[in-house]
């Protein structure tokens, strides 16, 4: 018996087709039948034979019709795998030139930011050498003043031996009358001299903790954004700054952003780089958008897992937690939609602020502090900060935050804490030696 074949198509079998019925060797047979297990033309008596017995046998005439037409629906499956794969390597293809553009900007921004940087830190370190500079030289005036007092002063003293050792030599009428002039002279003489304090550098002023001020310093002047923006799951409607943090709709698409899947299409959307996975160290987390130009917006988390190449509806059902601006009222984009009565008020700046631990997405006015809409769910998935903007005529953008820097300090006990320490240490040797010793 020949050997079996099979050709994978789609998922299924397609099975060979059966050719010209011509005479099976095993007796002159004409081959009527044709074997769908085995894939071969039979005759009848081969057919009730051991060898095809039990398995799906019927009728060459038939089969030759199913199986054109299987091979057909192959061919179908095949030519839509085909374009498939086509669209496929366009897609690499785009991605491979798109990246080249990408690195090409990131290493300018790179470059650009250090820069900036370095020109800060060579800033900085003319400003503290101008600052040492600064403090030699006005220690070098106060003490050359203080060694010219000190010098009238030593002058004023030899002057003064020598008149009081002339008065001493002289006759006693002419000592009685100048003698109250002499010792005054003499008074003054005796005031002690002034020490002269702080006359060294301050060393610690200039490089105590030196790294740590700087970086300090230059918490100032950089910004902080808690949520950065991940410019490769934008819709090609957006446009996202070089900085991140901003995100603008257009009206034109850009054809230059290949359609990969992480990228939102065909809402405008985008997320951000930031994952937010339950368990983590930090529970809170909370970052404030400016929707002053927008008219059209939506705010909030959604799950990493999201539909992102699909039609999807922002709600929680389908992994959404966002509020929304849409034709002048506020919406709580709940299943339905729930209108937010702001009693005229149009906030500018939105802050979003996401507690794991209690279960609460908060959203708030940030200019005048006030409650829009808080949605209650365990968060047990990862999620990410989500931003939606149909309007040209502004954009919308996460504002920096300030970071604060604490230093932790220890208190010195008291005497009686200390002896309360010892004590506590004592017994808890005293309690391990006896658990030991059992």
């Amino acid at each position: 018996m020949e050997s079996e074949a099979e050709l994978q198509a789609g998922g299924e079998a397609a099975s060979a087709c059966p050719g010209r019925c011509t005479l099976c060797g095993h007796g002159d047979q004409t081959l009527s039948l044709f074997c769908l297990d085995d894939l071969v033309p039979v005759c009848s008596v081969c057919g009730a034979e051991h060898t095809h017995t039990g398995h799906r046998v019927y009728p060459i005439e038939e089969a030759v019709h199913d199986c054109k037409g299987e091979l057909e629906r192959s061919v179908n499956i095949l030519q839509n795998r085909a374009s498939k794969s086509d669209l496929i390597k366009h897609t690499c293809e785009s991605a491979f030139s798109h990246n080249q553009s990408q690195v090409q900007q990131t290493e300018d921004q790179i470059r650009a930011e250090f820069v900036r940087l370095h020109q800060f830190l060579r800033q900085e370190e003319e400003d503290r050498i101008t600052a040492l500079r600064e403090e030699e030289e006005k220690k070098r005036r106060k003490m050359k003043e203080r060694c010219g007092k000190v010098e009238e002063m030593i002058q004023f003293i030899s002057e003064t031996i020598k008149e009081v050792e002339k008065e001493i030599e002289a006759d006693d009428d002419d000592f009685q009358k100048s003698y109250e002039n002499t010792v005054k002279r003499v008074w003054k003489c005796q005031k002690k001299p002034q020490k002269v304090f702080r006359t060294l550098i301050g060393v610690p002023e200039h490089v105590g903790n030196l790294r740590f001020k700087v970086w300090e310093k230059m918490m100032e002047i950089v910004p902080y954004f808690p949520v950065t923006l991940d410019e490769n799951s934008a819709s090609a409607s957006l446009t996202v700054t070089p900085g991140l943090n901003q995100v603008q709709y257009e009206e034109r698409h850009q054809s230059s952003c290949p359609s990969v899947p992480e990228r939102f299409d065909p809402y405008a959307c985008v997320v951000g780089s930031e994952l937010i996975s339950p368990g983590q160290l930090f529970s809170l987390y909370s970052w404030v958008v400016e929707v002053t130009q927008s008219t059209n917006w939506t705010l909030g988390v959604a799950k990493a897992t999201v539909k992102r190449m699909e039609l999807f509806e922002a709600c929680p059902e389908a992994g959404f937690w966002t509020v929304s601006l849409r034709d002048g009222e506020y919406y709580a984009m709940t299943s339905p939609c729930e209108r937010l009565e702001l009693n005229g008020l149009k906030p500018g700046r939105i802050r979003v602020c996401l507690d794991l631990k209690a279960g609460r997405l908060m959203f708030t006015n940030h200019d005048s502090d006030t409650h829009l809409y808080t949605f209650s769910h365990s968060f047990t998935e990862p999620l990410l900060p989500y931003f939606e903007s149909i309007c040209p005529r502004g954009p919308i953008t996460i504002l920096p935050q300030r970071i604060s820097v604490i230093i932790e300090k220890h208190k010195i006990p008291d005497e009686d804490e200390k002896e309360e320490d010892e004590e506590e240490v004592i017994e808890d040797i005293s309690n391990s030696n006896h658990e030991d010793s059992q």
